[in-house]
Parts: C-alpha cells; sequence; structure tokens
C-alpha cells in the first residue's frame, strides 16, 4: 500500500558543500540518501518532497560536517501482512517466479503455487 507520510531525519551535509546554498545542498542531500532505500519500519520511501530544515545544524567533533535536522513528506511503499497485490511476472526459473509488485520484486516459490 502506498501512504504520505511526513518525517524527521538527520542529513550529512560534508564540509565542501557548505560554501553552497544550504537549503538547497540539504534538499538534494535528503532526496539522494533517502529516496530508494528501505528504513527501520520497513518502508520503502519513493519520494521526498517539501523538505524543510529544523534549526541550526551540528558538527560532531572530529568530523567537519553539518548534521542537520529536516522535515520532509515521503510517498512510500508499506505493504502489510497478508495483503494482497497485483503484479507482474518479469521471470520463470526452475524454483519459482520473480514478480514485480510496485517499485519491487518479490520471489514466488514453487512451493508456494497452487496446482
Amino acid at each position: 500500500m502506498y501512504q504520505r507520510v511526513q518525517r524527521e531525519d538527520v542529513v550529512r551535509i560534508p564540509p565542501e558543500r557548505l560554501g553552497e546554498d544550504i537549503d538547497a545542498v540539504a534538499r538534494e542531500l535528503t532526496r539522494t540518501t533517502l529516496e530508494g532505500k528501505i528504513g527501520a519500519d520497513k518502508t520503502l520511501t519513493l519520494i521526498a518532497s517539501n523538505i524543510e530544515r529544523m534549526g541550526e545544524g551540528r558538527i560532531v567533533h572530529g568530523d567537519g560536517a553539518v548534521y542537520q535536522r529536516v522535515k520532509y513528506d515521503a510517498l512510500v511503499f508499506a505493504p502489510a501482512l497478508q495483503e494482497i497485490v497485483e503484479g507482474t511476472v518479469v521471470e520463470i526459473l526452475k524454483f519459482g517466479a520473480f514478480v514485480r509488485f510496485g517499485p519491487l520484486d518479490g520471489l514466488l516459490h514453487i512451493s508456494q503455487v497452487m496446482d
């Protein structure tokens, strides 16, 4: 199931990017580090939008980067247990088939297919 959620996270802005517009850098790094990744809540972030910096960034001793807290809206794919989703068979093998559902591919093992 696709969901639109609001999230907060921290992005690392490397020292060589500090001379640039900090808002634009924070937006770019948020997109590149979070889009296409599976989070701890087992959801796949597809799109990050409306990215805003929250407060001042922090510098950690021994690292010249700025750690900036950001708030953003995300479109996520969050399949639920026992949820029925439509998919397309993309490859058939001896032990089963790979099925594309949403942005993911899954293995449909031959033992799970009814006669």
